[in-house]
């Protein structure tokens, strides 16, 4: 028996002046292909069509460069956003930059300072494809491809973007000629009219070009915004675009794309195809709650590999449609998580947590460890939806048994008799630490703590890098802002948990100082 649920009550926001503020007009031009989706209402003081746009919050100063104010912005200010490169000085950046794969998967980010002309090329495809492959359950998907990616056949999730802050984003969305349905793209790392929607949406057989200059670092959600948004995005059209701020999050061993996004599907028909099921999407009632669109995508073959000691970061968006997701890896924690994926240096880390929550439309950026041989288990730990609905991902991290979990005691035994000398650790003689914060110029006199360390001939100084960046102990002076090296050592980027030693065999005063943070400075002096 079915039960059809109608409302009776009008939404509070027309849907006329949902997408008119969403889109601009060619939003609103689309509403002629979905005006049997639902009413249009009085509309709200959510969107005030008659209140003038205001400015941006205004940045600490500005310099004129041949005619043209561009701002600079110090990040302990009003805002972290960057200043612009003129449009006139941008170059294309290098083809060999890759600058969009597909979830797990994640673009490696660009090794380069200067702000760049970066081009995307995104197809839209509609078609049928499979959710829940142990049942036989497929639906009719609307998603993203890699333009001209004639052998993906289904877009959802659509491929991860990358760039890096400050960069021009030239991206061309192509509407296939086979396709029925007209669409857009709202990128969430996009200021500006509805995130771009306006200016990409396409009927079927059209292109449409946008150039948006990425202000914020993070990972963001992107999803179409065309007619009745709820419907476009149920049916898969969502991806990630990753954002890199200017101080490079530190390299680690693994970066992966993870997605989680609901699909609220009627009774599979004897072909196995799924339709839409309305009456469950406005009741937030999803059939099945995915990581990356299917429920086999993250496990079995598909689980993600890693080592013993390696370090993965994760890239999470949460693409709802309703449902907030409490990201959990079970049998480890995330050993760094920036919240919201807000991944600026000026924001705070959080160490050592069990379950981050991510909300809908949100994203965040985690770490772990593989700290011991097992199955780590992502999950969203309102378990039912990993139980019941498909909400799963394996990390498998291989190697050698250790004394971080052991079972009884011949267990234990075995690993004490194996396990390795301790390492260097804050409190131990002759260790420096660099503390969370170091990279903030308002730390500098703690940057290297102790700053200062007198010691005899022939010890070895060992540095460990606390902070969320990268550092290196390098040899030379500085005055906080230029600094010039001497060659006597250099330890070279030392990223999030590593640990540089060097040996003073000579007599003297050494200097020492950070490349990328030059107002972090230290002093070893070597007695004989």
């Amino acid at each position: 028996m079915s039960q059809h649920i109608t409302s009776t009550q009008r939404p509070p926001v027309g849907r006329r002046r949902f997408l008119a503020a969403l889109g601009g007009g060619a939003a609103v031009a689309g509403l002629t292909a979905c005006d049997a989706d639902g009413p249009d209402g009085p509309g709200t003081a959510f969107f005030n069509e008659d209140r003038p746009t205001g400015a941006p919050t205004e940045p600490s100063k500005t310099v004129q460069v041949n005619q043209t104010v561009v701002p600079t912005f110090d990040e302990r200010s009003d805002s972290i956003t960057p200043a612009l490169t003129r449009l006139a000085d941008l170059s294309a950046a290098d083809k060999s930059e890759k600058r969009m794969a597909y979830a797990p998967l994640v673009p490696e980010r660009a090794r380069r300072s200067d702000q760049r002309i970066v081009e995307f090329n995104i197809d839209v495809i509609e078609g049928k494809c499979v959710v829940d492959p142990a049942n036989n359950v497929s639906t009719l998907m609307w998603g993203f491809r890699i333009g001209g990616d004639n052998d993906t056949a289904c877009g959802s999730p659509g491929p991860t973007l990358r760039a890096r802050v400050g960069d021009l984003a030239r991206i061309t969305v192509n509407n296939l000629a086979n396709n029925v349905h007209p669409h857009n793209i709202d990128f969430h790392a996009v200021s500006g009219q509805g995130g771009g929607a306006a200016g990409t949406t396409v009927a079927p057989g059209e292109s449409a070009t946008i150039n948006a200059r990425l202000l914020y670092p993070g990972a963001f959600m992107y999803h179409c915004a065309f007619g009745d948004v709820p419907e476009h995005i149920t049916h898969g059209m969502y991806g990630m675009f990753i954002v890199d701020p200017e101080t490079p999050l530190p390299d680690v061993d693994h970066e992966w794309a993870i997605m989680q996004s609901e699909w609220y599907l009627g009774n599979p028909g004897e072909d196995g195809v799924s339709e839409f099921d309305r009456n469950r999407l406005e009741l937030e009632h999803p059939t099945y709650v995915t990581f990356n669109g299917r429920t086999d995508a993250l496990v079995d073959d598909n689980s993600l590999q890693m080592q013993v000691g390696e370090r993965s970061r994760f890239y999470m968006v949460n693409e709802g449609l309703n449902l907030d997701a409490n990201f959990h890896p079970i049998g480890s924690h995330w050993d760094v998580v920036y919240p919201e994926a807000a991944t600026h240096p000026a924001n705070r880390v959080i160490r050592g947590s069990q379950s981050t929550l991510v909300v809908a439309g949100g994203g965040t950026v985690t770490e772990l460890v593989g700290y011991t041989p097992s199955t780590i288990i992502l999950v969203d730990h309102a378990l039912v939806r990993t139980f019941y609905k498909g909400c799963i991902g394996m990390v498998v991290v291989n190697g050698d048994d250790n004394a971080i979990l052991t079972v009884g005691d011949d267990g234990l035994s075995a690993a004490a008799e194996n396990e390795d000398t301790a390492p260097a650790r804050a409190g131990d003689p002759n260790t420096i630490i660099i503390p969370a914060g170091a990279y903030d110029p308002a730390n500098a006199n703690i940057a290297y703590s102790p700053q200062a360390m007198s010691v005899a001939a022939g010890t070895t100084v060992t540095w460990i890098n606390e902070d969320s960046v990268f550092h290196t102990i390098t040899s030379g002076s500085s005055n906080g802002t230029t600094a010039t090296p001497d060659g006597n050592f250099d330890s070279g980027e030392v990223q999030t948990g590593e640990i540089y030693a060097h040996t003073f065999d000579s007599i003297g005063t050494f200097d020492y100082y950070c490349i990328p943070h030059p107002w972090m400075v230290g002093q070893i002096q070597v007695t004989g």
